[in-house]
Protein backbone atom coordinates (compact mmCIF):
# COMPACT_ATOMS: atom_id res chain seq x y z
CA UNK A 1 0.00 0.00 0.00
CA UNK A 2 2.63 2.35 1.16
CA UNK A 3 4.52 1.78 -2.36
CA UNK A 4 1.00 2.55 -4.55
CA UNK A 5 0.36 5.34 -2.05
CA UNK A 6 3.89 6.88 -2.98
CA UNK A 7 3.12 6.09 -7.02
CA UNK A 8 0.26 7.52 -7.22
CA UNK A 9 1.68 11.32 -5.65
CA UNK A 10 4.31 10.76 -8.33
CA UNK A 11 1.89 10.30 -11.33
CA UNK A 12 -0.43 13.31 -9.76
CA UNK A 13 3.18 15.17 -9.70
CA UNK A 14 3.50 14.86 -13.27
CA UNK A 15 0.51 15.49 -14.64
CA UNK A 16 -0.51 18.78 -13.04
CA UNK A 17 3.62 19.86 -13.22
CA UNK A 18 2.89 19.81 -17.43
CA UNK A 19 5.59 16.63 -17.78
CA UNK A 20 4.69 13.08 -19.14
CA UNK A 21 7.27 10.70 -18.33
CA UNK A 22 4.21 8.77 -16.04
CA UNK A 23 2.96 6.43 -18.80
CA UNK A 24 6.84 4.71 -19.41
CA UNK A 25 6.67 4.79 -15.64
CA UNK A 26 3.37 3.46 -14.38
CA UNK A 27 4.13 0.41 -17.48
CA UNK A 28 7.58 -0.43 -15.77
CA UNK A 29 7.03 -0.22 -12.38
CA UNK A 30 4.19 -2.38 -12.54
CA UNK A 31 6.17 -4.97 -14.07
CA UNK A 32 9.12 -5.22 -11.66
CA UNK A 33 7.90 -6.01 -8.08
CA UNK A 34 11.10 -5.14 -6.76
CA UNK A 35 8.95 -6.96 -3.33
CA UNK A 36 10.41 -10.05 -4.61
CA UNK A 37 14.13 -8.55 -3.53
CA UNK A 38 13.45 -7.63 -0.37
CA UNK A 39 17.06 -7.12 0.69
CA UNK A 40 16.91 -4.03 -1.66
CA UNK A 41 16.59 -0.69 0.15
CA UNK A 42 14.02 0.93 -2.04
CA UNK A 43 12.80 3.44 0.22
CA UNK A 44 16.75 5.08 -0.60
CA UNK A 45 16.67 5.03 -3.84
CA UNK A 46 16.66 8.59 -4.76
CA UNK A 47 18.87 11.27 -5.94
CA UNK A 48 20.78 12.98 -2.82
CA UNK A 49 21.16 16.56 -3.69
CA UNK A 50 23.06 19.35 -1.31
CA UNK A 51 23.13 22.43 -3.44
CA UNK A 52 20.30 24.57 -5.09
CA UNK A 53 21.75 23.98 -8.88
CA UNK A 54 22.48 20.14 -8.03
CA UNK A 55 20.63 18.30 -11.37
CA UNK A 56 18.69 21.78 -11.91
CA UNK A 57 20.31 22.19 -15.24
CA UNK A 58 19.81 18.35 -16.48
CA UNK A 59 15.64 18.24 -15.41
CA UNK A 60 15.63 21.88 -17.37
CA UNK A 61 17.08 20.40 -20.70
CA UNK A 62 15.00 17.55 -20.14
CA UNK A 63 11.64 19.29 -19.71
CA UNK A 64 12.72 22.22 -22.45
CA UNK A 65 12.89 18.73 -24.94
CA UNK A 66 9.81 17.14 -23.35
CA UNK A 67 8.05 20.48 -24.39
CA UNK A 68 9.79 20.77 -28.31
CA UNK A 69 11.79 23.91 -26.78
CA UNK A 70 14.98 21.62 -27.47
CA UNK A 71 16.11 19.23 -29.89
CA UNK A 72 18.55 17.26 -27.38
CA UNK A 73 19.48 16.23 -24.18
CA UNK A 74 22.71 14.78 -23.65
CA UNK A 75 23.85 12.30 -21.22
CA UNK A 76 28.08 10.92 -20.73
CA UNK A 77 28.06 8.25 -18.10
CA UNK A 78 31.63 7.40 -17.45
CA UNK A 79 32.92 4.58 -14.84
CA UNK A 80 34.78 1.05 -15.15
CA UNK A 81 33.68 -2.59 -16.28
CA UNK A 82 30.59 -1.83 -14.52
CA UNK A 83 30.14 0.65 -17.67
CA UNK A 84 31.94 -1.12 -20.55
CA UNK A 85 29.77 -4.09 -20.85
CA UNK A 86 26.89 -1.28 -20.67
CA UNK A 87 23.97 -3.40 -19.66
CA UNK A 88 23.50 -0.90 -16.40
CA UNK A 89 23.76 2.15 -18.39
CA UNK A 90 22.23 0.92 -21.68
CA UNK A 91 18.61 -0.01 -19.46
CA UNK A 92 18.60 3.26 -18.85
CA UNK A 93 19.26 4.68 -22.22
CA UNK A 94 16.32 2.57 -23.22
CA UNK A 95 14.30 3.88 -21.00
CA UNK A 96 14.48 7.22 -21.78
CA UNK A 97 14.79 6.77 -25.40
CA UNK A 98 11.42 4.78 -25.16
CA UNK A 99 9.56 7.93 -23.67
CA UNK A 100 7.38 9.53 -26.35
CA UNK A 101 8.06 12.49 -25.28
CA UNK A 102 11.97 12.39 -25.05
CA UNK A 103 12.83 10.08 -27.60
CA UNK A 104 16.17 8.55 -29.28
CA UNK A 105 19.28 10.75 -30.78
CA UNK A 106 21.48 8.14 -31.55
CA UNK A 107 23.27 5.89 -29.87
CA UNK A 108 25.77 7.55 -28.49
CA UNK A 109 29.83 7.16 -27.75
CA UNK A 110 30.88 3.99 -29.33
CA UNK A 111 34.49 2.20 -29.72
CA UNK A 112 35.62 -0.93 -31.83
CA UNK A 113 36.24 -2.56 -28.49
CA UNK A 114 37.00 -6.20 -30.14
CA UNK A 115 39.41 -4.59 -32.51
CA UNK A 116 41.65 -4.34 -29.62
CA UNK A 117 40.96 -7.84 -27.88
CA UNK A 118 38.33 -6.41 -25.38
CA UNK A 119 34.67 -7.17 -24.62
CA UNK A 120 32.26 -4.93 -26.32
CA UNK A 121 29.20 -3.25 -24.59
CA UNK A 122 26.50 -6.29 -25.20
CA UNK A 123 24.44 -4.70 -28.14
CA UNK A 124 26.96 -3.74 -29.97
CA UNK A 125 28.93 -5.71 -32.37
CA UNK A 126 32.24 -5.19 -34.06
CA UNK A 127 34.46 -6.55 -36.76
CA UNK A 128 37.60 -5.34 -38.44
CA UNK A 129 40.68 -6.54 -40.93
CA UNK A 130 44.02 -5.80 -40.51
CA UNK A 131 46.56 -5.45 -37.09
CA UNK A 132 45.01 -3.01 -34.37
CA UNK A 133 46.63 -2.84 -31.20
CA UNK A 134 45.40 -1.41 -28.42
CA UNK A 135 46.13 1.14 -25.09
CA UNK A 136 44.31 1.65 -22.09
CA UNK A 137 44.62 4.22 -19.18
CA UNK A 138 44.81 1.38 -16.80
CA UNK A 139 48.02 0.63 -18.68
CA UNK A 140 50.55 2.57 -15.90
CA UNK A 141 52.89 1.36 -17.75
CA UNK A 142 51.91 2.86 -20.81
CA UNK A 143 51.19 6.84 -22.05
CA UNK A 144 49.16 7.06 -25.20
CA UNK A 145 46.85 9.68 -26.44
CA UNK A 146 43.76 8.86 -24.91
CA UNK A 147 40.91 11.04 -25.13
CA UNK A 148 37.67 10.27 -23.10
CA UNK A 149 37.25 6.95 -24.00
CA UNK A 150 40.32 6.24 -22.21
CA UNK A 151 40.98 3.96 -24.71
CA UNK A 152 42.66 4.13 -28.26
CA UNK A 153 43.07 1.94 -31.39
CA UNK A 154 45.77 2.20 -33.32
CA UNK A 155 47.29 0.32 -36.80
CA UNK A 156 50.33 1.16 -39.47
CA UNK A 157 47.96 -0.66 -42.05
CA UNK A 158 46.46 2.03 -44.55
CA UNK A 159 44.22 -1.22 -45.46
CA UNK A 160 42.72 -1.97 -42.14
CA UNK A 161 39.28 -1.35 -41.75
CA UNK A 162 36.52 -1.61 -38.75
CA UNK A 163 32.78 -2.05 -38.50
CA UNK A 164 30.39 -1.49 -35.52
CA UNK A 165 26.82 -2.28 -35.63
CA UNK A 166 24.39 -0.69 -32.80
CA UNK A 167 21.85 -2.78 -34.35
CA UNK A 168 22.98 -6.25 -34.13
CA UNK A 169 20.91 -7.58 -31.83
CA UNK A 170 17.70 -5.49 -32.56
CA UNK A 171 15.97 -4.86 -29.08
CA UNK A 172 16.03 -1.35 -30.03
CA UNK A 173 17.32 0.67 -33.32
CA UNK A 174 19.38 2.98 -33.45
CA UNK A 175 19.86 5.00 -36.82
CA UNK A 176 22.83 6.43 -37.56
CA UNK A 177 22.68 10.04 -39.51
CA UNK A 178 25.62 11.85 -37.90
CA UNK A 179 29.05 10.37 -37.34
CA UNK A 180 31.82 11.90 -35.60
CA UNK A 181 35.32 9.94 -35.60
CA UNK A 182 37.37 11.34 -33.19
CA UNK A 183 40.90 11.31 -33.46
CA UNK A 184 44.27 13.91 -33.28
CA UNK A 185 43.48 15.67 -36.68
CA UNK A 186 46.38 17.97 -36.56
CA UNK A 187 49.18 14.55 -36.50
CA UNK A 188 50.11 14.85 -39.97
CA UNK A 189 51.62 11.64 -39.59
CA UNK A 190 48.10 9.96 -39.64
CA UNK A 191 46.41 7.85 -42.83
CA UNK A 192 43.12 10.00 -43.96
CA UNK A 193 40.58 8.46 -42.13
CA UNK A 194 37.41 7.34 -43.95
CA UNK A 195 33.61 6.40 -43.98
CA UNK A 196 33.07 3.59 -46.40
CA UNK A 197 29.66 3.89 -48.19
CA UNK A 198 28.52 4.98 -51.41
CA UNK A 199 29.95 8.70 -51.96
CA UNK A 200 25.88 9.82 -52.92
CA UNK A 201 24.70 9.39 -48.86
CA UNK A 202 27.31 11.67 -47.84
CA UNK A 203 25.91 14.95 -47.82
CA UNK A 204 29.04 16.37 -45.95
CA UNK A 205 32.77 15.34 -44.96
CA UNK A 206 34.26 17.95 -42.37
CA UNK A 207 37.68 17.70 -40.44
CA UNK A 208 37.10 19.53 -36.89
CA UNK A 209 40.37 21.61 -35.48
CA UNK A 210 38.28 19.98 -32.12
CA UNK A 211 39.63 16.75 -32.84
CA UNK A 212 37.26 14.55 -35.25
CA UNK A 213 36.25 14.61 -38.51
CA UNK A 214 32.51 14.55 -39.11
CA UNK A 215 30.05 12.77 -41.80
CA UNK A 216 26.46 13.86 -42.74
CA UNK A 217 24.79 11.38 -44.37
CA UNK A 218 21.55 11.81 -46.59
CA UNK A 219 20.01 8.65 -45.26
CA UNK A 220 20.19 6.57 -42.09
CA UNK A 221 22.79 3.21 -41.78
CA UNK A 222 22.25 0.45 -39.34
CA UNK A 223 25.98 0.11 -39.42
CA UNK A 224 29.07 1.90 -40.13
CA UNK A 225 32.65 0.76 -41.56
CA UNK A 226 35.29 3.02 -41.39
CA UNK A 227 38.42 2.16 -43.39
CA UNK A 228 42.00 4.36 -43.71
CA UNK A 229 43.89 5.61 -46.96
CA UNK A 230 47.92 6.96 -46.88
CA UNK A 231 47.29 10.20 -49.53
CA UNK A 232 50.70 11.46 -48.65
CA UNK A 233 54.49 9.63 -47.66
CA UNK A 234 54.59 11.13 -44.59
CA UNK A 235 51.80 9.48 -43.24
CA UNK A 236 52.37 6.15 -41.27
CA UNK A 237 49.90 5.07 -39.38
CA UNK A 238 46.58 6.38 -37.12
CA UNK A 239 45.34 6.17 -33.96
CA UNK A 240 41.41 6.25 -32.50
CA UNK A 241 39.90 7.50 -29.87
CA UNK A 242 36.48 6.80 -30.24
CA UNK A 243 33.29 7.89 -32.53
CA UNK A 244 29.67 9.08 -31.80
CA UNK A 245 26.52 7.88 -33.66
CA UNK A 246 23.57 10.55 -34.02
CA UNK A 247 20.31 9.79 -35.49
CA UNK A 248 19.53 13.41 -36.16
CA UNK A 249 16.38 13.36 -34.52
CA UNK A 250 15.02 14.80 -31.35
CA UNK A 251 15.65 12.98 -28.03
CA UNK A 252 18.35 12.01 -25.95
CA UNK A 253 22.06 11.38 -26.47
CA UNK A 254 23.47 8.63 -24.04
CA UNK A 255 27.27 8.64 -23.96
CA UNK A 256 28.60 5.27 -21.91
CA UNK A 257 31.90 5.18 -21.36
CA UNK A 258 33.72 2.22 -19.32
CA UNK A 259 37.14 0.69 -19.07
CA UNK A 260 37.38 -2.81 -17.42
CA UNK A 261 39.45 -1.99 -14.54
CA UNK A 262 39.37 1.79 -14.44
CA UNK A 263 39.93 3.77 -11.08
CA UNK A 264 39.63 7.59 -10.96
CA UNK A 265 42.93 8.16 -11.53
CA UNK A 266 42.94 6.53 -14.99
CA UNK A 267 40.71 9.11 -16.10
CA UNK A 268 42.93 11.81 -14.69
CA UNK A 269 45.97 10.04 -17.63
CA UNK A 270 43.00 10.77 -20.37
CA UNK A 271 42.91 14.28 -21.80
CA UNK A 272 39.38 14.23 -21.52
CA UNK A 273 38.25 17.68 -21.85
CA UNK A 274 38.41 17.92 -26.20
CA UNK A 275 36.06 14.83 -26.19
CA UNK A 276 33.65 15.89 -23.12
CA UNK A 277 33.36 19.30 -24.56
CA UNK A 278 32.50 18.49 -28.03
CA UNK A 279 29.83 15.82 -26.63
CA UNK A 280 28.45 18.91 -24.59
CA UNK A 281 26.32 17.31 -21.73
CA UNK A 282 23.87 18.32 -19.66
CA UNK A 283 24.65 15.36 -17.52
CA UNK A 284 27.73 13.80 -16.09
CA UNK A 285 27.48 10.71 -14.64
CA UNK A 286 30.30 8.94 -12.62
CA UNK A 287 30.21 5.62 -11.76
CA UNK A 288 33.65 4.77 -10.50
CA UNK A 289 35.10 3.59 -7.24
CA UNK A 290 34.85 -0.06 -7.27
CA UNK A 291 38.57 -0.83 -8.76
CA UNK A 292 40.08 1.97 -5.71
CA UNK A 293 38.39 0.45 -2.75
CA UNK A 294 39.36 -3.55 -4.43
CA UNK A 295 42.74 -3.55 -2.18
CA UNK A 296 43.25 -4.63 0.86
CA UNK A 297 45.03 -0.95 1.58
CA UNK A 298 42.16 1.68 0.77
CA UNK A 299 43.77 5.63 0.70
CA UNK A 300 40.55 7.16 1.52
CA UNK A 301 42.13 10.85 1.26
CA UNK A 302 43.97 10.06 -1.83
CA UNK A 303 40.85 8.53 -3.65
CA UNK A 304 38.75 11.50 -2.42
CA UNK A 305 41.60 14.06 -3.57
CA UNK A 306 41.76 12.30 -6.76
CA UNK A 307 37.33 12.06 -7.47
CA UNK A 308 37.81 15.89 -6.63
CA UNK A 309 39.99 16.93 -9.35
CA UNK A 310 37.81 14.81 -11.91
CA UNK A 311 34.78 16.96 -10.69
CA UNK A 312 37.14 20.13 -11.23
CA UNK A 313 38.66 18.34 -14.79
CA UNK A 314 34.60 17.87 -15.94
CA UNK A 315 33.24 21.17 -14.83
CA UNK A 316 35.95 22.94 -17.12
CA UNK A 317 34.95 21.07 -19.79
CA UNK A 318 31.30 21.31 -19.43
CA UNK A 319 30.79 24.46 -16.86
CA UNK A 320 27.01 24.09 -17.39
CA UNK A 321 26.58 20.13 -16.86
CA UNK A 322 24.71 18.80 -14.17
CA UNK A 323 27.28 16.16 -12.32
CA UNK A 324 25.96 12.91 -10.73
CA UNK A 325 28.07 10.50 -8.47
CA UNK A 326 26.87 7.14 -7.95
CA UNK A 327 28.06 4.80 -5.47
CA UNK A 328 30.36 1.50 -5.99
CA UNK A 329 27.75 -1.16 -4.51
CA UNK A 330 28.75 -3.59 -2.27
CA UNK A 331 31.38 -6.45 -3.19
CA UNK A 332 34.02 -8.97 -1.77
CA UNK A 333 37.60 -9.50 -3.10
CA UNK A 334 39.10 -12.60 -4.02
CA UNK A 335 35.11 -13.99 -3.73
CA UNK A 336 35.90 -14.74 -0.02
CA UNK A 337 37.16 -11.37 1.72
CA UNK A 338 34.35 -8.92 3.20
CA UNK A 339 35.89 -5.88 1.50
CA UNK A 340 35.01 -3.29 4.11
CA UNK A 341 36.62 -0.16 1.71
CA UNK A 342 33.32 -0.04 -0.40
CA UNK A 343 31.54 1.46 2.95
CA UNK A 344 34.57 3.98 3.17
CA UNK A 345 34.42 5.11 -0.89
CA UNK A 346 30.80 5.39 -0.36
CA UNK A 347 31.62 7.86 2.98
CA UNK A 348 34.12 9.81 0.90
CA UNK A 349 31.52 10.30 -2.34
CA UNK A 350 28.95 11.57 0.07
CA UNK A 351 31.53 14.14 1.21
CA UNK A 352 32.92 15.21 -1.82
CA UNK A 353 29.19 15.44 -3.23
CA UNK A 354 28.28 17.74 -0.25
CA UNK A 355 31.10 19.59 -1.20
CA UNK A 356 31.31 19.90 -4.85
CA UNK A 357 26.90 20.86 -5.51
CA UNK A 358 26.82 17.32 -7.05
CA UNK A 359 24.32 14.71 -7.28
CA UNK A 360 24.53 11.36 -5.94
CA UNK A 361 23.19 7.66 -6.48
CA UNK A 362 23.79 5.93 -3.08
CA UNK A 363 23.98 2.37 -4.50
CA UNK A 364 25.71 0.58 -1.99
CA UNK A 365 22.90 1.75 0.84
CA UNK A 366 19.76 0.94 -1.93
CA UNK A 367 21.86 -2.37 -2.65
CA UNK A 368 21.66 -3.41 1.13
CA UNK A 369 24.74 -2.52 2.47
CA UNK A 370 27.55 -4.80 3.71
CA UNK A 371 27.41 -8.61 2.71
CA UNK A 372 24.80 -7.56 0.62
CA UNK A 373 26.62 -9.03 -2.42
CA UNK A 374 25.32 -12.51 -1.01
CA UNK A 375 21.90 -11.94 -1.50
CA UNK A 376 21.77 -10.31 -4.79
CA UNK A 377 24.16 -13.38 -5.70
CA UNK A 378 21.64 -15.92 -3.92
CA UNK A 379 19.42 -14.09 -5.99
CA UNK A 380 20.78 -14.53 -9.45
CA UNK A 381 21.69 -10.90 -9.40
CA UNK A 382 25.51 -10.58 -8.84
CA UNK A 383 27.92 -13.22 -10.46
CA UNK A 384 30.40 -15.63 -9.19
CA UNK A 385 33.14 -12.80 -8.19
CA UNK A 386 30.81 -11.24 -6.24
CA UNK A 387 32.19 -7.74 -7.63
CA UNK A 388 30.09 -7.89 -11.06
CA UNK A 389 26.44 -7.96 -11.31
CA UNK A 390 24.81 -10.61 -13.95
CA UNK A 391 22.51 -9.43 -16.70
CA UNK A 392 19.62 -9.37 -14.65
CA UNK A 393 21.44 -7.73 -12.13
CA UNK A 394 22.59 -4.82 -13.96
CA UNK A 395 19.23 -4.13 -15.89
CA UNK A 396 17.60 -4.05 -12.48
CA UNK A 397 20.49 -1.18 -11.56
CA UNK A 398 19.25 0.61 -14.01
CA UNK A 399 16.00 0.49 -13.66
CA UNK A 400 16.67 1.33 -10.03
CA UNK A 401 18.70 4.80 -11.45
CA UNK A 402 16.37 5.74 -13.96
CA UNK A 403 13.59 5.55 -11.15
CA UNK A 404 15.02 7.43 -8.60
CA UNK A 405 16.23 10.22 -11.55
CA UNK A 406 12.28 10.15 -12.22
CA UNK A 407 11.63 10.69 -9.29
CA UNK A 408 13.69 13.33 -8.18
CA UNK A 409 12.80 15.28 -11.49
CA UNK A 410 9.27 14.60 -11.06
CA UNK A 411 9.64 16.65 -7.38
CA UNK A 412 12.37 19.21 -9.21
CA UNK A 413 9.61 20.06 -11.74
CA UNK A 414 6.41 20.34 -9.15
CA UNK A 415 8.69 22.28 -7.14
CA UNK A 416 9.01 24.97 -9.79
CA UNK A 417 5.54 24.66 -10.87
CA UNK A 418 4.63 26.40 -7.72
CA UNK A 419 2.21 23.55 -7.84
CA UNK A 420 1.55 21.86 -4.23
CA UNK A 421 -0.20 18.53 -4.08
CA UNK A 422 -1.40 16.43 -1.12
CA UNK A 423 -1.59 12.94 -0.74
CA UNK A 424 -4.25 11.49 -2.60
CA UNK A 425 -4.98 9.26 0.18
Amino acid sequence: MKRRTEFRLLLSLAILSGFAFTTLHSSYSNTHPYSIYPFIKTDKNRIRQYASAGLHHFYMALDSVAKGHRQQVRVVHIGDSHIQADIFSGRVRELFYKDSLIGNAGRGFVFPYAAVRTNNPVTIKTSYTGQWTGCRNVEKSKTCNWGLSGITASTSDSSATFTINPNAYPEYIYPISRIKIFYDVADSTFFSVNLLTEADRIVSREVNTQGFVEYVLKAPLDQITIGLEKTHPAQTGFTLQGLTFESGNRGMQYHSIGINGAEVASFLRTTLEPNLHVLNPDLVIVSLGTNDAYMATFDEKGFKRNYGTLIQRIRKAAPQASILLTTPGDSYRSRKYTNYNNAKATQQILDLAEETGCGVWNFYEIMGGLRSINQWYASGLASKDKIHLTKKGYVLQGELLYEALLRDYTTYTAKHSKITVKNPE
